[in-house]
């Protein structure tokens, strides 16, 4: 049992970790008295054991006094200039130097004690033992040295002992000092350990009041009593108080007792919290976060609290001001998106909204962008402000007014009444009140401007709990307003149910060319003198299916906001070239040209003209037998941008044809600087030329305009007899294509009937 104890004493030895430059400074101051003491106890020794052995102890004595010197010599030296080794040096001389002084001592016990008698032996053996205890004291900084040293003297004297006959009980002399050397290695091990903890509990109480009165934190420690016991600097620095002026005082005598509840609990239950505001001495507000706990005192054995008091004023008041913003516009100071949908989410919770009707308006200034274009957005903002600001002086105290960004704003005026009829009446007195506030000019800058607004209406009805929803019905009444007479309109579900029918078309859109859902239609274009067959229109239609058989004024408005005209129209453009190519194959190409409808938006994508031109040549057409057809409106819309892309076309010898001219009231010089191919006479002009001479008139001089810029002119939507007769006695060289002849039909029956 002592032997595994032993052993484990040992290991635990092993593992201690030598601070060799920490306790040099201590080793040294320590040895200099030991030192001068080992100096007369190693005289004292010579003298002693000289009577017996003569000259002989001289080699003994006369080297353990130079080691003895010289340690003296380099203590001196280390008090007197320790810079001049470093640190790991001076410890390394010093513990070459004690481990020779050992060596000489043990000398004693295993070399010379043979040569002396039982007393001298006796004599030896306590020197030994001395000098092993007064190495434990003096070495103790060191603890692996100072139990090397007496490892050095003691070891080799039990070993000699136990070999050692002529001296009586040499066995229990040498078994006890065994025990002697074990016990004092313990000894020292325990006091090196509790010198540790001693030091680590000084060091952790040091640290502890350290951090208490210099903590970054307010610190305050209590009674059972709730009587101030202590505090540390930041307290007073959060309270504005004085250094001790709180000290000794009841918690209920601050002038602000509503954390003293948490102070009880946290005596009572071992920890609480408490977070909110405390109104110092001053009257200042500030916003605390408390964490109060409690622990026994043992050695009066009653409850102490201490709570931890953070000054968080300036986080929340910044929290205060992020969430304001979060929620507020910055310009006009008025609730933003994020900050209107929370609080129309706290009106449909309200419990009156159960039974009440409220009243939300989606307005949209209608000059604005105008303002902003022409004028600059400084300008814009001022107007925005003023707006804001006669919004919040006539209605601000019952509604609730929001800027959702741009020119939009909100008001909300909630629970207005129980019955539907008075709901709606009230919304129109509303609706006037707002007019009214878009009646005087907004004076910016010195300038007068008139700003209308539109007004979408959307009554809540009770129980109501979509908001998102809500707010998407106003949305879409607003935009239903800005068509409206008095651009005031009130929300409709069929207009909802008409917006999401027109939302999944544009959704079923993007995967018609995918699912060859889209189809071309050919009507033909022929002589109108004799019907023989010139060309055609080739017309997009698109087979739903569920809705069946829809027409381009249908789908592709749908596809511009989109953003899939650019697909459609290379997929048009593929399919006909596709065509051509199939009729050629077969023999039955006999058509001048195909016309492509193409939109003046589809012209001016980047590089239109290259890539038109790389289509025609994968499918081997020549550029004559394409003819591209742009409305006329859509070219004055663009004139700048489509103009160079026209030409480039026209110099490879691309057709162009100016379609529904006439519709969009065209100044005559676009026809002189395009100077196109064909034109096109929109069916609006002769669909009354029976019962009127005067459009007649009109046509005739349309006419005389395009021969005098050379234009081939084809007339469309033909659907009588009469019609044709009677532009047939104007020119009998025009061309014709409408419902007389023939209506649009499928590619398939267009090849059977024309193409045969």
């Amino acid at each position: 049992m002592l032997a595994m104890k032993t052993i484990h004493l040992f290991d635990k030895i092993k593992e201690l970790q030598t601070n060799n430059e920490s306790e040099v400074d201590t080793l040294y101051v320590f040895s200099k008295r030991s030192l001068v003491i080992l100096l007369l106890l190693s005289t004292a020794i010579m003298l002693a054991l000289y009577p017996v052995l003569h000259k002989i102890i001289w080699l003994w004595y006369v080297p353990l006094i130079i080691i003895i010197l010289y340690r003296l010599y380099n203590a001196y030296i280390f008090e007197e200039n320790p810079e001049i080794y470093t640190k790991k040096r001076w410890y390394k001389q010093f513990l070459i130097l004690a481990y020779l002084t050992g060596v000489m001592y043990a000398t004693i016990g295993f070399i010379y004690i043979h040569l002396v008698d039982a007393f001298y032996q006796i004599f030896i053996l306590s020197i030994i033992v001395g000098l092993s205890s007064g190495a434990s004291f003096s070495l103790s900084p060191d603890i692996r040295l100072s139990i090397n040293y007496m490892s050095i003297l003691i070891l080799p004297l039990s070993i000699t002992l136990f070999f050692l006959q002529e001296l009586p009980l040499n066995y229990v002399l040498s078994g006890s000092l065994l025990l002697y050397y074990i016990a004092q290695v313990s000894i020292v091990y325990k006091l090196h350990t509790r010198n540790e903890e001693t030091k680590t509990l000084e060091s952790s109480h040091m640290l502890l009041h350290n951090f208490f009165k210099n903590a970054p934190i307010g610190i305050v420690m209590y009674n059972e009593d709730l009587i101030i016991t202590d505090k540390n600097k930041e307290l007073s620095s959060i309270f504005n108080h004085g250094d001790d002026n709180v000290i000794g005082i009841p918690l209920k005598m601050l002038p602000d007792t509503r954390f003293i509840s948490t102070f009880k609990q946290a005596l009572e239950e071992g920890v609480a919290f408490y977070k909110g505001t405390y109104k110092s001495l001053y009257g200042e507000d500030l916003f605390l976060e408390i964490k109060a706990f409690s622990y026994l005192n043992k050695s009066t054995n009653k409850l102490i609290g201490i709570a931890i008091i953070e000054n968080k004023t300036k986080e929340y008041e910044a929290l205060k001001k992020l969430e304001y913003m979060a929620d507020h516009d910055i310009l006009t100071g008025l609730l933003n998106r994020r900050g209107f949908k929370n609080h129309m989410d706290d009106v449909i919770l309200d419990p009156k909204h159960a039974a009440y009707y409220s009243i939300l308006f989606y307005l949209d200034l209608n000059q604005f962008k105008g303002i902003n274009d022409s004028l600059g957005h400084a300008v814009g903002d001022k107007v925005l402000i003023n707006i804001s600001q006669r919004l919040l002086q006539e209605l601000g105290d019952i509604c609730k007014i929001s800027r959702l960004g741009g020119d939009e704003f909100n008001i909300i005026v909630p629970h207005v009444a129980i019955d539907e009829n008075l709901a709606y009446e009230k919304s129109k007195e509303y609706a006037n009140t707002i007019k009214s506030i878009f009646s005087e000019p907004c004076i910016v800058d010195e300038l007068y401007l008139h700003v209308k607004t539109s007004i979408g209406i959307v009554i809540l009805e009770p129980g109501s709990r979509d908001t998102e929803e809500i707010i998407r019905h106003a949305d879409l009444t607003m935009y239903q307003a800005k068509n409206a007479i008095n651009h005031t309109s009130y929300y409709n579900p069929s207009l909802d149910k008409k917006q999401k029918e027109l939302f999944t078309l544009q959704q079923n859109l993007v995967y018609a060319t995918m699912h060859e859902e889209l189809k071309l239609f050919f009507q033909p274009v022929v002589q109108m003198k004799d019907e023989k067959l010139l060309s055609a229109e080739v017309l997009l239609r698109w087979q739903h299916p569920q809705k069946g058989l829809l027409a381009p004024e249908v789908f592709i408005p749908l596809a511009i906001k989109a953003g899939l005209l650019s697909k459609i129209t290379w997929w048009l453009i593929e399919s006909v070239c596709q065509q051509i190519t199939r009729w050629k194959k077969e023999g039955i190409w006999n058509l001048k040209y195909i016309a492509i409808n193409i939109n003046s938006a589809q012209l001016i994508e980047n590089n239109f003209a290259q890539e038109f031109f790389s289509k025609l040549k994968k499918y081997n057409i020549s550029t004559e037998e394409i003819m591209i057809e742009i409305t006329e409106r859509s070219l004055i819309d663009s004139f700048v941008n489509t103009q160079g892309v026209i030409n480039d076309l026209r110099s490879h010898g691309v057709k162009c044809a100016i379609d529904d001219f006439g519709t969009g009231y065209s100044s005559l010089s676009y026809l002189k600087k395009l100077s196109l191919h064909t034109l096109k006479i929109d069916r609006e002009f002769i669909k009354d030329i029976g019962r009127s001479p005067k459009e007649l008139t009109l046509v005739s001089t349309i006419l005389d305009i395009g021969r005098q810029f050379d234009y081939n002119i084809i007339i469309e939507g033909i659907e009588s007899e009469q019609q044709k007769k009677l532009l047939l006695e104007l020119d009998e060289e025009l061309s014709y294509q409408g419902y007389f002849f023939s209506k649009p039909i499928h590619a398939d029956d267009f090849t059977r009937k024309y193409m045969l």
